[in-house]
C-alpha cells in the first residue's frame, strides 16, 4: 500500500504582506476620519501661529492710535479690525494664540504627564501606602469645585506668583546665566557646572546603553541623560516664558490647572496598572530581576499610551477653555499681554455688539473652532486607540 503524499511547505512562494504594527494600524484608521484630520490641520495651524506669534503679527500687540484707528471695521489694513484704542485685532487674536498654547502645553506636561502619569504609574505598580497616599490625594482635589478654586487661587496668589517669577527670573534668566559663565562665580555658575556635569554623565550613560547588547542593557544607565533633558528643556521652556509679557499670569494659571487636571488621569492610569502588573509577562520580566524601570517603560508605559493620548487630547480643550474662562471674568492674564478672554470680555456688551460686532467674531470663532477641533480629534483619537470601548 503506497503512503500517501505529504505535501511540503513551498520555500519559493512569496512571503505574504508583513505584518502591521499597532500604530501603523492606528495611523491608517486615523487617516480614514476626514473631520479628524480636518481637526487636526486646525490645531496644527494654531498652534503654528501661536509659535511664530512675534513674526507672524503684523503690529506690535502694544501699538494703539485713538484718533484714526478707533472701532474701525474689517480692511486690508486691519482685515479683523480695530478696538476701542486702536489695536489691531488679527495681531491680538495672533498673540492670544501664543497665550493658549503656552497654558495648555504647560498644563499638558506638568499636570497630565508629570503628575498624572508619573502618578498613575507610581500608585499602580508600587501599591500599598504610596497608592493609598496618592489616591486619597487626588481624590481631595476631585471632591473640590474646579472653576471657583481656579478663581480663589489666581485671584488671592497673584502677588505672590509675581514675586516668585521676578526671583526666578532675576536668577536663570539667559542674561543672568549668561554673566554668570563669564565672571566664572555665583550660585547660577555653580548651577551650570552641576548641569554640565549631569549631561556629560547622560551622555556617557546613553553611549554606554546604546553600545550594550540587548540583555546587558540597564534602564538606570538612561536616568542621567532623562534628568538633563528635563531640566534642560524645563530651562529652555521657563526662559521662553519670560521672554513674553506676562510670565507670572502663565505661572499662576497653568499651576493652578496643573494643580486640578492630573488627578482623574492618574486614576485611569492606575486602574490599567493594576491589571497589566499581573500579567503573565511582568510577572516572568520580575521573576528575571527585570529592574522597575525597565519594566515600567518597556511593558507598563506601552500598553497604557493610547489611554494617555486620548486623555490628554481630549483635555486639551477644557484647559484651552478654563484659560479663556478665568481670563474673561478678570483673574487671568492681565493687560497688556493679549488673551481670547480679555478680547472676548472687552466686546460681551450689548451697545458695542450691536455696533461693531467685529470685535467679538474673531476672538469668538477662533475660540469655538480650537475648542471644537479638540473635541473631534479626541473621539476621533479614542476610537482609534480603543477601539474595543466603543
Amino acid at each position: 500500500m503506497a503512503g500517501a503524499a505529504v505535501a511540503l511547505p513551498d520555500d519559493t512562494q512569496e512571503a505574504g504582506p508583513p505584518a502591521r504594527s499597532v500604530w501603523g494600524q492606528a495611523l491608517r484608521r486615523l487617516l480614514r476620519k476626514r473631520l479628524a484630520l480636518a481637526a487636526l490641520v486646525l490645531i496644527g495651524c494654531f498652534y503654528f501661529v501661536g509659535l511664530f506669534a512675534p513674526l507672524l503679527a503684523p503690529y506690535d500687540y502694544r501699538d494703539t492710535n485713538v484718533e484714526e484707528l478707533q472701532f474701525q471695521g474689517p480692511s486690508l489694513a486691519h482685515p479683523f479690525g480695530t478696538d476701542r484704542i486702536g489695536r489691531d485685532l488679527l495681531t491680538h487674536v495672533i498673540w492670544s494664540a501664543r497665550t493658549t498654547m503656552i497654558v495648555t502645553v504647560a498644563t499638558v506636561v506638568a499636570g497630565g504627564l508629570v503628575l498624572g502619569v508619573g502618578l498613575g504609574l507610581l500608585a499602580g505598580y508600587v501599591g500599598g501606602k504610596v497608592d493609598t497616599a496618592i489616591m486619597r490625594t487626588g481624590e481631595i482635589f476631585i471632591s473640590l469645585p474646579g472653576l471657583p478654586m481656579l478663581i480663589l487661587i489666581n485671584a488671592t496668589m497673584a502677588p505672590r506668583a509675581e514675586n516668585g517669577v521676578g526671583w526666578l527670573e532675576s536668577h536663570i534668566s539667559s542674561d543672568t546665566l549668561q554673566e554668570a559663565l563669564e565672571a566664572r562665580a555665583g550660585p547660577e555658575f555653580v548651577f551650570l557646572a552641576l548641569l554640565g556635569a549631569l549631561a556629560v554623565a547622560g551622555v556617557a550613560g546613553l553611549a554606554a546603553w546604546l553600545v550594550a547588547g540587548e540583555e546587558r542593557r540597564r534602564g538606570a544607565w538612561l536616568t542621567p541623560f532623562i534628568a538633563a533633558a528635563v531640566v534642560v528643556t524645563s530651562l529652555w521652556a521657563v526662559q521662553a516664558i519670560f521672554a513674553t509679557d506676562g510670565a507670572a499670569d502663565y505661572f499662576l494659571i497653568f499651576g493652578a490647572l496643573s494643580l486640578f487636571s492630573w488627578a482623574g488621569g492618574a486614576r485611569v492610569i492606575r486602574s490599567q496598572v493594576l491589571a497589566i502588573r499581573e500579567t503573565e509577562y511582568v510577572l516572568a520580566a520580575r521573576a528575571m530581576g527585570a529592574s522597575t524601570w525597565r519594566i515600567v517603560g518597556s511593558h507598563l508605559l506601552p500598553n497604557v499610551m493610547p489611554i494617555i493620548i486620548v486623555g490628554l487630547s481630549a483635555g486639551l480643550g477644557g484647559i484651552a477653555g478654563s484659560e479663556v474662562a478665568l481670563t474673561f471674568l478678570g483673574v487671568g492674564v492681565h493687560e497688556p499681554t493679549p488673551s481670547f478672554g480679555a478680547m472676548i470680555s472687552r466686546a460681551a456688551s450689548i451697545n458695542l455688539l450691536e455696533d461693531y460686532p467685529h470685535l467679538l467674531l474673531a476672538p469668538g470663532i477662533v475660540v469655538a473652532l480650537l475648542i471644537f477641533s479638540f473635541n473631534l480629534l479626541g473621539d476621533a483619537l479614542n476610537d482609534v486607540l480603543t477601539p474595543r470601548a466603543r
